[in-house]
């Protein structure tokens, strides 16, 4: 049968040897390929038009195609971004001659995720920035970071999470961000309580200030150790940021003074500060005839109460007074000294209080002359002469006081130029001297605005000086601009301008010529040249609205304005040159061509349109025209007339005679008389009155008698009386009248008359007014000071009006200490005033200050510090004392449960007492730690002997074991308390830790093959602050079960860092024959104490196991054809390393290690080699070349070692290699059954299975031998290796080079 077999090969490749040769070697080949590419959802669906296109796929260089954005989807897989030549399902026909390939390939996209983020205001949910939007892959992870904000807090740094929907929203809140400003009193009381600072608000400081006895409040400072103030109660404060702010204090001060109390020299003035002991001055005074023994606190002590250099404790000011006791002594001794001479007189004895005539005897000194006598050895100028006086009552030593004489000097060189001469008696510089030149000079350079200066230097180097000069100083000038020029004082000697610059106007001089003015300034030299312009100015001439005048530049005609004035009565003709012209020269809107200024007026036309008739003589007349006077017309009538006196005719008329001058006209005419009233004196109390008429000069009716009607006027003080109808007059001397006005008190005296000229005594009586001191009297009621007294003189010629002057009553608000120290000084008020009752407290040893009675023996008090005084009296006000116990204590504190879990809450339980039985307090300072830090302060008011509970509850927080509380009562003054010991009070409890988890699965790929080994693996998040060691016991159980029961359950310890996440995996196998069993795997992690939530503990998959899928191909060796979906373009399959990676915290030598562990599979490749039947293959570098036909072997050791970088895991965390197969070119690599050939590992090298077709059944691969010449690559992959990770596969491809077929061989044979 192999025989048959053998020679129809060989007649097969006859033919197909036979069927070549009709082709050329030499012809060019090419292959048309059909490439089309889908895009495709995972549905199926497709989601963007397909793409066609025709290639030539025996080109060299091949094409690519980028895949489209498609709206909402993303690529599952991101390397399909671009489509390549060798990721196409390529196939070609099997026959040579039909080229005509395919190329397809699918891209296939997901889902897009979505996440929006909105970022909005918290206060009004409006927009504060942006949002942002991501997108991925549904499942895949995001974290968005929120904005920074100036001044606002985001609810939450950042949103992450998992794209699990297409869209989802979320917002982000921006608070305003806050700061804590809290007061410490720094050793005071009263501290103000913490207020809140707001960012884009400035806040105002509490008003509230904290009290120190003996100390002034200065401000608030920015430490405990501040001296100065930063921030004033009430003032602002603008940094944002937290602060506490400590009280600066100032402690009172006292001065202590000094009376030397008939001595001289008392020390000055010291101050004693609070608390602070004073050391007395060490300076004693001195007084004739008098020991001085101490200080007393009057000027009458007798004896001591304190002693220079002693100590004042005493926190008050006081005067110390010297005590002296009476120690004259009889005599004194006067003694001389030479003094470094010769001869001094013998000691003299001065009596006390007798002048002593001092010894005539001089000393005597070689090369010195006696000057006198002083009581000092070094003095130069003396104090006594010989046979002087000497008054004062005290022994002294006289010395001698001498001056050289400098008989003998000698001159000593210093430097180069300077010398000294120097007394060879007395060593004393006579005289000095410098010996200078010749010299050098340097250029004279500005010094000062009335100096130079230059260098003056020795020619030998040892001298150098400065030479002055006066400026010699001229007036410069330089252009500044068109309009001015600037000035200055300048120095030529020094080349220097004499100090500051100033600016004036041009001093232009001007020429014109050819129509132009050149204007030159004569100080600067300045020129500017302006063409020559002349004004046409206007006359109305009589009328009004002339044009504005115009000007006229030389040569230039001008349009005359079109303006015309306007004259009531006549009309505009033009302009002429004067005022006279009857004929216009110029008109309106006319031209003007002359140079030179001229003035137009206008000419005006009368039309005579009103007109007034005068005469001329007796009877003819005239009519002139009113506008222009030019005479009308002429006429005549009768007149004028002359006429006669009026007569009286009547008690109605009188009459006259009216006659024309030329004779011709005579009438009488009769008129009504024009009364008026005239008067005549009669008598001192009455006139006469009667009509009269002035035009005929006629009394008319009857004469009768009335009243005169006096008006008055005043003249040299007296008041003249005249009657306004009849002249009749009489004077009086004048009076006024002196009014008072008590002006706001009562019983103002009477009103008084005063005669002019005449002194009037004013009243002696005074008004009265409650509160007030009467001061006089004053022309004005806000005057301060009186200008006339109660029984003074009034001299003044007028009317007046005096008001009281009223000076307030000072009423004294005196204080006294009761028996304590430290009593506010007086305080006057006046009536109506209120008064601020002092804040100083007085103080007294073990006694409370309760406030201030008008009695000494008060036990109550009726005003307070600050509190108002309004009664209009005097008064003394004794201090009110109760005696003090100030004694806080605390106890009894108690926190329920004494046992919690973090994140819990205890309540905090105690007592406050004050032990004063007297008075009650306020605002007494509480407070709570918790391990050395405060949590909690409060202030309590407490009755005198009273009680306070405190109860509140406490969030224990993060804390855990054995946690310490304190509370504590008025701890920053509990040193000046009764007892100190009492204040604080301890306990203990226990926190343990509360732990908080959950548990997700990590999502793996891969299937459960029956018998197989696997890997599953979960992440435990702990979701509380406190790390999880093994000390706390946490689990976890990972149980595999079916409806038959368990298969496998174990447990483990979980340890997992604060807040983080850890990594737990269990391996185990998967129960042989259980193919299409399903299994549910349970992950839980133990539940502790106190868990709030325990319903993400667990979690639970389901799996169904399979079979190993297994795989021979048939044997092709020597198929005449190969099949349709053979392409012997494929290439082999992307080699993958087969790595896997992953975190793991661990707990070592009591801290967390984060453990990176990772593996991979070998990188040696597969060895392919001949099989033993192929005699003719060769060895062809590194591998092998052979004919199709044959067959290949395959030998692989896959084993698992550390990943590059990574650490090497125990075998608990991994599985190996536990399939190999083996896919091939003539299948296209193809995984589907009997396309692929299943490896079996032997001695733990993986191979073929035995070929019954192969000789001796050799673990063989048959190449067809319808595959072409060229590399012929089988690709081996290593696959189910299971890691925590997931499962992983690596691909290793080997190949051997085709040159021929077996048929070549046999041929050849």
């Amino acid at each position: 049968m192999k025989n048959k077999t053998k020679v129809l090969s060989i007649v097969l490749v006859i033919v197909t040897l036979l069927s070549l040769v009709s082709i050329p070697a030499s012809a060019a080949i090419g292959y048309p390929m059909a490439v089309t590419i889908y895009y495709k959802n995972e549905s199926g669906a497709q989601v963007a038009p397909t793409h066609t296109e025709t290639i030539d796929a025996a080109a060299t260089t091949k094409p690519s195609w980028t895949s489209p954005t498609v709206s909402g989807y993303v690529l599952k897989d991101s390397g399909d971004s671009i489509v390549t030549y060798s990721m196409l399902d390529k196939y070609f026909p099997a026959s040579n001659y039909v080229r005509n390939g395919t190329g397809t390939y699918t891209v296939y996209y997901t889902d897009q995720g979505s996440k929006t983020v909105n970022y909005v205001y918290n206060h009004n949910n409006s927009k504060c920035a942006e949002s942002k939007t991501v997108t991925g892959k549904i499942g895949s992870s995001y974290t968005i970071y929120s904005p920074s904000i100036t001044g606002y807090k985001p609810s939450s740094s950042s949103v992450s999470g998992t794209f699990t929907s297409l869209t989802s929203t979320s917002v982000v809140r921006y608070s305003e961000r806050s700061y804590t400003i809290s007061y410490n009193a720094n050793g005071g009381s009263g501290a103000p309580s913490s207020q809140t600072k707001w960012y884009f608000k400035d806040l105002t400081l509490s008003s509230t200030t904290p009290t120190r006895t003996g100390y002034d409040f200065v401000g608030w400072g920015l430490s405990s150790g501040s001296t100065s103030a930063s921030y004033s109660p009430g003032g602002k404060y603008t940094s944002n940021i937290s602060r506490t702010l400590y009280a600066v204090w100032s402690p009172l001060t006292y001065t202590v003074s000094y009376n030397a109390n008939g001595g001289t020299g008392a020390p000055a003035s010291q101050t004693k500060t609070y608390g602070v002991t004073l050391t007395l001055s060490s300076t004693t005074p001195t007084r004739s005839g008098y020991d001085f023994v101490g200080w007393g606190t009057s000027s009458t002590s007798t004896s001591a109460s304190y002693q220079p250099g002693g100590s004042y404790t005493s926190n008050s000011g006081r005067t110390l007074y010297a005590i002296w006791k009476s120690n004259a002594p009889t005599t004194y001794t006067v003694s001389y000294n030479a003094n470094g001479g010769s001869g001094a007189p013998a000691s003299q004895t001065k009596t006390h209080g007798v002048t002593l005539t001092l010894s005539s005897t001089t000393p005597t000194r070689s090369g010195y002359s006696f000057l006198g006598w002083s009581t000092s050895s070094s003095a130069t100028s003396a104090s006594y002469s010989a046979g002087g006086s000497y008054t004062t009552n005290a022994s002294v030593t006289l010395y001698a006081v001498w001056s050289c004489n400098h008989s003998f000097t000698k001159i000593n060189y210093i430097t180069g130029c300077d010398w000294e001469e120097i007394c060879n008696t007395c060593g004393k510089v006579i005289s000095t001297g410098t010996t200078h030149g010749p010299y050098s000079y340097g250029d004279w350079s500005y010094y000062s605005t009335s100096q130079h200066r230059r260098t003056k230097d020795c020619d030998y180097g040892d001298f150098s000086t400065y030479e002055y000069g006066s400026h010699t100083k001229t007036t410069e000038y330089e252009q500044y601009s068109s309009t001015q020029h600037k000035y200055y004082s300048y120095c030529a000697t020094c080349s220097s301008m004499i100090g500051s610059a100033s600016y004036e106007a041009h001093n232009f001089t001007s020429t014109t010529s050819g129509g132009k003015t050149i204007s030159v300034c004569g100080d600067c030299g300045y020129t500017k040249e302006t063409v020559q312009t002349y004004t046409v100015s206007y006359n109305a001439n009589g009328g009004s609205g002339a044009p504005s005048s115009q000007t006229k530049t030389y040569g230039v005609t001008l349009t005359l304005s079109s303006v015309t004035p306007t004259r009531s009565g006549y009309t505009f003709v033009g302009w002429g040159t004067s005022s006279a012209s009857t004929s216009a020269s110029y008109y309106a809107g006319g031209s003007y061509g002359g140079n030179a200024s001229i003035t137009l007026y206008a000419i005006w036309s009368c039309p005579h349109s009103a007109t007034t008739q005068t005469f001329i003589t007796s009877c003819d007349w005239q009519r002139v025209c009113n506008n222009c006077g030019a005479i009308t017309s002429t006429g005549t009538t009768h007149g004028p007339y002359t006429y006669s006196a009026w007569e009286y005719y009547s008690m109605s008329q009188h009459m006259r005679y009216k006659s024309c001058d030329h004779g011709d006209y005579s009438v009488a005419q009769y008129q009504g008389h024009s009364l008026s009233t005239k008067f005549e004196q009669y008598t001192d109390s009455q006139h006469k009155y009667y009509s009269y008429c002035s035009e005929c000069d006629s009394i008319v009716g009857s004469k009768n008698t009335e009243a005169h009607s006096f008006t008055s006027t005043e003249r040299g003080g007296s008041i003249i009386y005249t009657c306004s109808e009849c002249g009749y007059s009489y004077s009086v001397k004048k009076t006024y009248t002196v009014t008072f006005n008590a002006n706001g008190g009562v019983s103002a005296p009477s009103s008084q008359t005063k005669i002019h000229g005449e002194t009037l005594t004013l009243s002696t009586a005074i008004p009265s007014r409650e509160g007030y001191d009467f001061m006089g009297w004053s022309t004005s009621s806000s005057a301060t000071s009186a200008s006339y007294a109660a029984g003074g003189s009034y001299t003044s010629d007028a009317n007046i009006t005096l008001y009281a002057i009223w000076e307030k009553t000072i009423f004294t608000v005196s204080y006294n200490a009761n028996g304590g120290n430290g009593a506010p000084a007086s305080q006057t008020k006046t009536i109506g005033e209120t008064l601020t009752i002092s804040t100083v407290q007085p103080t007294r040893t073990n006694y409370a200050f309760m406030g201030w009675a008008t009695s000494s023996t008060a036990t109550a008090p009726e005003y307070y510090g600050g509190e108002s005084y309004s009664a209009d009296a005097s008064v003394t006000l004794y201090a009110v004392w109760v005696e003090r116990n100030y004694d806080f204590s605390v106890s009894g504190l108690e926190v329920t449960p004494n046992e919690v879990l973090q994140y819990e809450s205890v309540n905090v339980y105690f007592r406050i007492d004050s032990w004063d039985r007297n008075l009650a307090y306020s605002d007494i300072p509480v407070e709570v730690l918790l391990n050395g830090s405060a949590i909690y302060s409060t202030t309590v008011d407490i009755a005198a002997y009273g009680v306070k509970y405190v109860d509140f509850n406490l969030n224990v927080g993060a804390s855990e074991g054995e946690q310490t509380l304190v509370a504590r009562v008025n701890w920053s003054d509990h040193n000046n308390e009764t007892r100190t010991g009492n204040n604080s009070v301890s306990t203990t409890f226990q926190v343990k830790k509360a732990i908080e988890t959950s548990v997700e699965q990590v999502a793996v790929s891969g299937e459960y093959i029956e018998g197989m080994d696997v890997i599953s693996s979960f992440y435990v998040r702990n979701e509380g602050s406190s790390d999880v060691t093994p000390s706390d016991n946490l689990t976890f159980t990972f149980k595999v079960y079916s409806t038959e029961g368990t298969v496998f359950e174990q447990t483990k310890t979980v340890v997992i860092p604060a807040n983080g996440t850890n990594i737990v995996y269990f391996k185990w196998t998967v129960p042989w024959g259980s193919a299409g069993t399903a299994y549910w795997c349970n992950g839980t992690v133990s539940a502790s104490a106190g868990e709030q939530n325990t319903n993400n503990n667990s979690t639970e998959f389901a799996i169904v196991s399979a079979s190993l899928p297994t795989s021979t191909t048939p044997n092709t060796r020597y198929e005449e054809k190969p099949p349709a979906s053979y392409n012997p373009m494929v290439t082999a399959p992307t080699e993958k390393a087969g790595s896997a990676s992953w975190n793991e915290w661990v707990y070592e030598n009591g801290s967390f290690v984060l453990k990176n562990y990772g593996i991979t599979v070998t990188s040696d490749n597969p060895v392919i080699a001949p099989s033993s039947g192929c005699e003719t293959a060769v060895k062809d570098g590194g591998g092998w070349k052979m004919g199709s036909g044959y067959g290949v072997s395959i030998s692989w050791r896959p084993t698992v070692r550390a990943m590059s970088g990574k650490t090497m895991p125990a075998s608990s965390a991994y599985t190996g290699v536990q399939s190999v197969y083996a896919t091939f070119p003539e299948y296209s690599y193809s995984l589907g059954a009997g396309r692929y050939d299943t490896l079996e590992n032997v001695g733990g090298v993986y191979m073929f299975k035995s070929n019954t077709d192969a000789d001796k059944n050799e673990r063989i691969h048959f190449i067809p031998v319808y595959v072409t010449d060229g590399q012929y690559s089988v690709s081996v992959s290593a696959s189910y290796i299971w890691t925590p990770a997931g499962m992983i596969t690596a691909t290793r491809n080997a190949s051997v080079t085709i040159d021929g077929t077996i048929y070549d061989d046999w041929y050849q044979g």
